[in-house]
């Protein structure tokens, strides 16, 4: 047993997380969970660079092997205000990374 599994575990079941349904380009569904951030990034525009808003995912490797460039995570929220479900559609794009032990990728994944 990998000795980072327990407190991966933990990390993807704290406080930040949330739990989503993975579906891949060819219509398979399965539930994982998953941590969002919304960092700022640099990018070029012209001979310049602008700040923008993304949105990166980070999923364990052992729920989805291989995430690839137009799978989606759907998630789903309950708004306060409206005390209705809210589905936010997130679709990777660009080439997923590992971290460096493998067991985590972190996925570009815009709000459709």
């Amino acid at each position: 047993m990998d000795p980072f599994a327990p407190a991966l575990d933990a990390l993807f079941h704290g406080p930040g997380s949330e739990a989503a349904d993975y579906v891949t380009e060819s219509g398979v569904q399965e539930g994982v969970r998953v941590i969002r951030s919304r960092p700022t990034a640099d990018a070029p525009f012209g001979d310049s660079r602008i700040r923008q808003d993304t949105c990166m995912i980070d999923v364990r490797r052992s729920e989805v092997p291989a995430p690839a460039a137009g799978d989606r995570f759907l998630i789903r929220e309950i708004d306060p205000a409206a005390q209705a479900e809210v589905l936010t559609v997130c679709i990777v794009t660009g080439d997923p990374a590992l971290d460096v032990e493998r067991m985590t990728w972190t996925c570009e994944a815009p709000e459709a």
